[in-house]
């Protein structure tokens, strides 16, 4: 938990201060690691595991990854690292053979994230370059430091606290139907959340050039946009997840069909509240605000933990969550407003939830088949993805064509 505390605290230094305020970060983060190693008993019999998972601290700091998503080098990010991941997997087949190559499965672990961000560190010089110095504000980044920590360190908590919880209240089973459930939602969460990762960047610099009139046409246009990804995907999730749930776990984890749908629905308000958060709230500089809001889910999804586990096992802590990412999607709306009205089209809304419907429907006749889990899945894919984005543009619905024509700005 300490070494985690802080890897959290570095990223933050990394990507919101300057370069000699950051490695003096890192060296205070070194000394602090190792005075918990030298007074904690428990931690030094994972001295070695520890600090060789802590050497991927120094190479984070230098890859400076937050300069080349500024400049919107997502082609290269990817094909850096498909290729250090695709050499970590190599090193980790031919050298990690049974349960005593630990140290070296944590080595092939660094290995994929080091090299990438050293690679980064030999490319700065095309964008900037930079000196050690013993001068630095450190006053004007501390603050803003601490601020997004907290809120890094709430969202941990947040997210964390389903499982901790359902760990202390039920039994080990009740976890893992519920870790079953949440690995996919997260999975599809972290896909569809491209949209808003890649787009903030851009967003931040019209916000601050191009004053409220750009900035408010391409972030309705990815609010419009995420709307329409993730209705139908909450909407398949809530249709098939029983064979979701087989077919990426197995029959045993049947049961976490229940979270998974209810963790289908919160998909929607999660996105939105991300967005809300990351594409207005911190480009407009109210990272207090975004604080207050994850600070006052986070209060909500433990509170409604104790009331809902003992009943509904895995499926109250789902809701519990359900009603938490409701609250931070419109907290964060309302404390966005000042800045932004960004409410998704009503129109665009109609078209996707009448599309939805078409959606359910195939899911339903692909279950109706009677088919195995994997070729349900697919059956409904296969003809639930071309009609929905076909349906839409027959109705109106051009949220895709103009995010393309939006995102092109000189």
């Amino acid at each position: 938990m300490l070494f985690t505390f802080f890897c959290a605290f570095l990223e933050f230094l990394t990507a919101f201060s300057a370069a000699s305020f950051v490695l003096w970060a890192v060296l205070l983060a070194y000394l602090g690691l190792a005075a918990c190693l030298l007074f904690f008993s428990k931690l030094r019999e994972y001295g070695p595991l520890i600090w060789t998972l802590s050497s991927g601290i120094i190479f984070t700091t230098l890859g400076c990854e937050w300069l080349y998503a500024i400049h919107e080098e997502y082609g290269y990010l990817a094909l850096r690292n498909i290729c250090f991941q695709i050499l970590s997997l190599i090193l980790l087949l031919t050298y990690v053979k049974d349960k005593s190559d630990l140290l070296l499965y944590a080595w092939t672990t660094v290995v994929g994230s080091a090299g990438a961000n050293l690679i980064n560190f030999l490319r700065l010089r095309k964008y900037c370059t930079w000196s050690f110095t013993w001068r630095f504000s450190w006053q004007q980044h501390l603050l803003p430091i601490l601020v997004l920590f907290a809120n890094s360190l709430v969202n941990l908590l947040y997210v964390s606290a389903d499982v901790a919880q359902l760990g202390v209240m039920t039994s080990d089973y009740y976890v893992g139907l519920y870790s079953v459930a949440s690995k996919v939602t997260a999975l599809l969460k972290q896909l569809l959340g491209a949209v808003i990762v890649v787009t903030v960047p851009r967003l931040a610099c019209l916000y601050g050039q191009k004053g409220g009139e750009f900035f408010q046409k391409l972030a309705r246009q990815i609010a419009d946009l995420l709307v329409m990804l993730a209705l139908p995907a909450a909407c398949a999730l809530f249709a098939l997840g029983e064979e979701v749930v087989i077919l990426t776990a197995d029959l045993d984890f049947a049961p976490a069909a229940g979270a998974m749908k209810l963790l289908g629905l919160a998909l929607v308000f999660s996105l939105l509240g991300w967005f809300y958060m990351a594409a207005v709230l911190v480009p407009a500089r109210q990272e207090k605000a975004a604080l207050l809001a994850i600070s006052i889910a986070s209060v909500v999804n433990v509170s409604l933990n104790f009331l809902l586990i003992p009943a509904f096992k895995e499926a109250g802590a789902a809701l519990a969550t359900l009603l938490a990412d409701l609250v931070t999607c419109l907290a964060c709306y309302f404390l966005a407003k000042k800045s932004a009205r960004l409410l998704p089209s009503g129109k665009k809304l109609a078209s996707s939830l009448l599309d939805c419907l078409y959606a359910y429907l195939v899911c339903q006749a692909a279950l109706a088949k009677g088919l195995g889990p994997g070729a349900t899945v697919f059956w409904a894919a296969l003809w639930a993805i071309p009609g929905y984005f076909v349906i839409l543009y027959m109705l109106g619905n051009r949220v895709l064509l103009e995010f393309k024509r939006g995102s092109r700005w000189e």
